[in-house]
């Protein structure tokens, strides 16, 4: 009788295990399930900004990515906004539909975001004889 009931509780032993496995199983590939979602999501975000810069604009971004990824996520967060992340599969359709988008983004939108998120102010300087000076104080002179 002692035999008949290690061999019940190793049964249940086993038959817990085999549960537990089963649910750690399950976890697993619906984390691996969300997370291919993010990863296609955030590929279908990227293509539509390939399709929206003009192919410089896109490289520098790139660059920018690489180099200062700060400078690239103010970037990427003023371009992208919450609502394109949430509709970009409606975005895709429309593209594919109008088989692209009518006006690019030019590398000079890009260079002023940059400008802007690194803080550098535009200056205008005037260059008069071998002296250099803002153009404020040339024409306060």
């Amino acid at each position: 009788m002692s035999q008949e009931n290690k061999e019940k509780e190793q049964h249940e032993l086993d038959k817990i295990r085999m549960k537990k496995m089963k649910e750690l199983m399950e976890a697993q590939k619906r984390k691996q399930a969300s997370q291919d979602i993010i990863s296609n999501l955030w590929e279908k975000v990227d293509y539509v900004l390939k399709i929206v810069l003009m192919p410089e604009a896109y490289n520098h971004l790139i660059n920018l990515k690489e180099k200062e990824p700060q400078i690239y996520q103010k970037i990427f967060n003023e371009l992208v906004s919450p609502e394109v992340v949430q509709n970009v599969d409606y975005l895709l359709t429309i593209i594919s539909r109008q088989g692209g988008v009518p006006r690019r983004i030019p590398l000079d939108a890009i260079v002023y975001l940059e400008r802007q998120a690194k803080g550098i102010k535009s200056k205008i300087q005037v260059k008069r004889k071998d002296e250099l000076m803002d153009l404020g104080q040339y024409l306060s002179k």
